[in-house]
């Protein structure tokens, strides 16, 4: 049954990116980009209050101290992921991108080991591995040699830590505030605040991000048509993607809950299966959508991505 969880959150995952694929030829500057995202965070905000009201758990949004912090920390998490990984991209080239972001994937796991009872299984980190060498593969055919230096290196960690500090935030949550965490505190709080409260602080963190932007955007415009258009508004023929991506945003990261907090799938397979999943199910969508052809090289990647996640579940 978890794996039937595991492949909703990649169907949700790959129909986000299809969505996402779409719209990225309407982001024009990074204040778009940031505007994209704040919308789709406060659609998420939406859905989170509503699914709280559906499951009669608003006496539960009174939160205490310490499931603040944990949503704080996923809220800020993910805001610094799609901040990070906006400018990483600019940067970097994208094979270095992906593969980061997959060793970022492991930092949950690495933290949970070192603060909870979960050991490190060695063949579990040989699957891991050869999804980082499925990542570079199908990441190697790119043209791209963009070289960022220090800078571009510093922005691809901070995007790696984002995506994988937003993980481990997920793993707080099950371990100090569910039923089987280990550190459970005796309050007990349903997934659907948690997820409400991560959307609460993302949208804030990604408010934050765009105010500053358009200050210092502001103070190096040269003229007022430049300030226009860096504040333009978001093109409505964007509008329904965003809302699909946001929909599939939601119940990608509630069945990761599922999966990890019901399932108790642990964070050092959970992070890297899906990685290595989104390999497969990136390139799928890329030939059937968007006219990418199969190539060896793909062929090859999508193997040994699955290899991977063969040898993380069965040893």
């Amino acid at each position: 049954m978890v794996y039937g969880i595991v492949a909703l959150v990649l169907l949700f995952s790959s129909i986000k990116g299809y969505s996402g694929k779409r719209t990225s030829c309407l982001v024009q500057t990074t204040a778009d980009a940031i505007r994209f995202n704040l919308l789709r965070m406060l659609i998420c905000i939406l859905i989170g209050a509503a699914l709280v009201f559906l499951e009669g758990a608003q006496r539960f949004l009174a939160i205490e101290a310490g499931m603040l912090w944990i949503c704080v920390l996923a809220g800020g998490a993910n805001a610094a992921f799609l901040i990070g990984w906006l400018l990483a991209v600019q940067k970097n080239a994208m094979v270095s991108v992906d593969v980061g972001l997959t060793l970022g994937s492991l930092l949950p796991a690495v933290l949970c080991a070192i603060l909870f009872t979960e050991p490190i299984s060695v063949p579990k980190m040989l699957g891991f591995a050869l999804i980082l060498v499925a990542t570079a593969i199908l990441a190697g055919h790119s043209k791209q040699t963009v070289n960022g230096g220090l800078g571009g290196a510093l922005l691809l960690v901070f995007a790696a830590v984002g995506e994988g500090m937003s993980s481990f935030a997920q793993q707080l949550y099950k371990q100090f505030y569910t039923d089987g965490g280990s550190a459970a505190t005796g309050t007990v709080y349903p997934k659907t605040v948690y997820h409400f409260y991560t959307y609460v602080f993302a949208a804030l963190a990604l408010l934050l991000a765009l105010a500053v932007y358009l200050l210092l955007q502001r103070r190096h415009t040269k003229s007022a048509a430049d300030g226009k258009r860096t504040a333009g508004r978001i093109p409505p023929r964007a509008l329904v993607h965003i809302l699909v991506m946001a929909i599939c945003l939601f119940a990608a990261n509630y069945f990761q809950t599922v999966a990890t907090n019901d399932y108790g799938m642990s964070s050092q397979m959970l992070y890297p299966l899906l990685k290595g999943g989104c390999l497969i199910t990136v390139n799928i969508t890329a030939m059937l959508f968007f006219g990418e052809k199969i190539t060896k090289r793909s062929v090859l990647g999508s193997l040994v991505a699955l290899a991977g996640i063969i040898v993380m579940s069965i040893l």
